[in-house]
């Protein structure tokens, strides 16, 4: 995403409305609040990267992830697969900035399509929390996976 049309603000404008879920979450969950921040914190670092600040999204990734570590410490998340996939997309994020001109690389192809299909899978458990009734939070990681995957497809 290089922020230049109206693709990236839709990105940016839904990253931004995700962002206050997980914000509002962390307000009101305090159990969860570090694990919160750090979704938030991501979804500021996808809407930072949507306008074309991929600095600004790296920083926003690396203080995203710490907060997850920081809410695994004090015991927010029994899933490990939830520290996993956050400092996994951090990583990414802190990543994009060094190959985001070098497209067509078969390295960088790889490694964007697995991550794509990474993010494509975890969708999947977000939809299934939508079976019955309408929920804020996972249509936010819905919209985070979907801004993950889509990015990583323009990187290709």
């Amino acid at each position: 995403m290089h922020g230049a049309g109206w693709w990236e603000a839709v990105v940016g404008v839904a990253c931004l409305l995700a962002a206050a879920v997980f914000l509002a979450r962390a307000r009101r969950a305090p159990a969860h609040r570090f694990t919160a921040l750090g979704h938030g914190g991501m979804a500021l670092a996808m809407c930072a990267m949507a306008a074309g600040g991929l600095v600004l999204s790296a920083a926003l990734a690396v203080v995203s992830c710490l907060f997850t570590l920081a809410g695994r410490r004090r015991g927010e998340g029994t899933e490990n697969g939830a520290v996993v996939h956050s400092c996994l997309a951090a990583c990414a994020m802190v990543a994009m900035p060094f190959v985001a001109g070098d497209h067509g690389g078969l390295t960088v192809a790889a490694v964007c399509l697995a991550l794509t299909g990474y993010f494509a899978v975890r969708s999947g458990r977000w939809l299934e929390a939508l079976r019955g009734r309408f929920r804020a939070e996972p249509v936010a990681h819905l919209v985070m996976s979907g801004a993950m995957a889509t990015t990583f497809l323009t990187m290709i």
